[in-house]
């Protein structure tokens, strides 16, 4: 059994591409529907995802060379968990269109604001991992033993479900699907079940490790100390996932809090600002992470 704990840094550029922020010139007409993008401070920068665990059940396997070294294996399943802010995933959304809904699958605009104080959780599935490595007793003295170490781990597990926790779009998926390398706007269609060009989500799980240290065997205690270093990256390949949608409106619902803005009414559909007070065209991408060089 093994078991990683440990703090992630998302491994992302300084600048994100997306809308441009709304302003206070604005309001008055909300005449500037976001249709390009322009480079923004990534809010993913340096951010650090506290909660990132992967459990392995493994056999292991090893050859011994003159009793002095060994060369070995694990084979076995592993299944993963993450937990961080939204700002570490690049949640986004359209908010204050002018667009009228009967002309916003048409319109390509593009997200302008990041829901940056909210909570996204990821489970993944299990699936099968393995590593490798080497381990040899570099010098003996009586009961004294300098002894090093190399391992080198991977696993592909798929995002099996994926909630974002956030008061102006909060949402569940099962066996999440994005887009890889696709910029704003999504296709229209992303989010439905009617999306095309979309592959599963899934993380490249690679751990490298190395160690050194000192034993002294007394009677039936060994003693030991020593050095770790090790490093991990979580890659997904920077997919964007939409949050889940009908392909066809089919009731005059907007949501379950149409007041994000803080005032105002609910306005008929058909007019100018029936999305403004609504949350729209909402998605995250699932950035490469780090964890930082440690020893222990």
């Amino acid at each position: 059994d093994f078991v990683f704990d440990r703090v992630l840094k998302t491994d992302v550029n300084k600048e994100f591409q997306m809308g441009a922020a709304p302003t206070t010139k604005d309001i008055a007409g909300l005449e500037n529907d976001p249709t390009t993008n322009v480079a923004r401070p990534n809010p993913a920068y340096g951010k650090h995802v506290q909660d990132a665990e992967m459990f392995t059940n493994a056999a292991y396997m090893a050859l011994n060379i003159w009793d002095r070294f060994d060369v070995f294996c694990t084979l076995g399943a592993t299944t993963g968990y993450l937990k961080g802010n939204s700002a570490s995933f690049n949640l986004v959304g359209l908010f204050g269109t002018k667009t009228q809904s009967s002309n916003f699958n048409t319109a390509k605009l593009i997200p302008n604001a990041a829901l940056n104080q909210a909570v996204v959780e990821l489970y993944t599935d299990t699936t099968f991992a393995w590593s490798v490595g080497a381990r040899a007793a570099l010098w003996e003295c009586g009961c004294a033993t300098l002894g090093a170490s190399f391992q080198y781990a991977q696993s592909k597990p798929k995002v099996e479900e994926l909630n974002v926790l956030c008061n102006a779009s909060e949402f569940t998926i099962n066996k999440p699907k994005g887009y890889v390398g696709a910029e704003f706007p999504l296709d229209i269609t992303a989010g439905t079940e009617a999306a095309t060009g979309t592959k599963d989500a899934s993380i490249d799980y690679h751990e490298w490790q190395a160690s050194l240290a000192l034993s002294y065997r007394l009677n039936m205690f060994t003693p030991y100390i020593g050095v770790k270093w090790s490093r991990v990256s979580f890659d997904a390949d920077t997919i964007r996932i939409a949050q889940p949608k009908l392909a066809e409106a089919i009731l005059d619902v907007t949501t379950l809090n149409p007041t994000i803005a803080g005032k105002g009414t609910v306005v008929a559909s058909g007019s100018d600002n029936d999305l403004a007070d609504t949350m729209q065209i909402v998605s995250l991408q699932l950035n490469k992470m780090k964890s930082r060089k440690s020893c222990g």
